[in-house]
């Protein structure tokens, strides 16, 4: 039972550090301070020795998440850029008054779908990653609720990714209308084959996840909500 869970214990040694996070940011005194950027780095190292310890064994969990070296050097990637943003945005979260627990909480459930989607082999999965990772984006983003800039920006980010996210999910339905599977593998046969560039369905399914994708990473011509989401937004988000 356990082997079916290895492929994803680096993404959830990461959401165990963000639960662990929130909880002793609601727990604690109101003038109390708690160590929860150490929390972050622990929960950060314990992920990338995870990572190391699933080098070249080409795990698999439950036949949607694959742990292969490819998917784990993104996974030392992304632990190394949570520690140096954990190191260096703890002196700007005093400065600008943003709170530290829900900062890092945040921060590390955008790092575990970051993770789990790095790993994804299956459409809807991709789509969960990529919704775990936008919610705490947007809420980060409006994270200094004394600011009107940065709720409005928030505010647009949110209506627009979710616009964003019934494109990519109808995209998936399609995908799955044409082919049968939301699996990556039998959907990228199918899309090679011989007249699946003819198929009229297999064109919109494709160009529904291109828009949704292109929504998410601010592609022209769906880059509307990326001024107000960077000015309103802290810099250690947008950094």
């Amino acid at each position: 039972m356990f082997d079916s869970f290895v492929a994803i214990v680096p993404s959830l040694c990461v959401t165990l550090g963000g639960i662990a996070a929130m909880t002793a940011e609601a727990f604690r005194e109101p003038k109390e301070r708690v160590p929860v950027a150490g929390l972050a780095i622990v929960a950060l190292v314990a992920a990338g020795i995870a990572s190391a310890f699933l080098w070249d064994r080409n795990t698999s969990s439950f036949g949607v998440v694959s742990a292969d070296n490819f998917a784990l050097f993104i996974n030392f990637v992304l632990v190394v850029v949570g520690i140096f943003t954990v190191v260096f945005s703890s002196a700007v979260l005093d400065r600008d008054r943003i709170p530290a627990g829900e900062y890092y909480t945040l921060m590390l459930f955008a790092l575990a779908g970051m993770m789990l989607m790095a790993g994804a082999v299956d459409l809807l999965i991709i789509f969960l990653a990529l919704e775990i990772l936008s919610l705490a984006v947007y809420v980060m983003t409006g994270i200094r609720r004394d600011l009107l800039q940065s709720t409005e920006g928030a505010f647009k980010y949110f209506l627009l990714g979710a616009f964003s996210s019934a494109f990519f999910l109808y995209g998936i339905a399609f995908a799955y209308g044409v082919v049968g599977s939301t699996r990556l593998e039998p959907i990228g046969v199918a899309m090679a084959g011989q007249g699946a560039g003819q198929n009229p369905m297999a064109q919109f399914a494709l160009g529904l996840l291109l828009v949704g994708f292109a929504f998410k990473v601010s592609a022209v011509p769906f880059h509307m909500w990326t001024p107000d989401a960077y000015e309103g937004a802290p810099a250690v988000v947008t950094g």
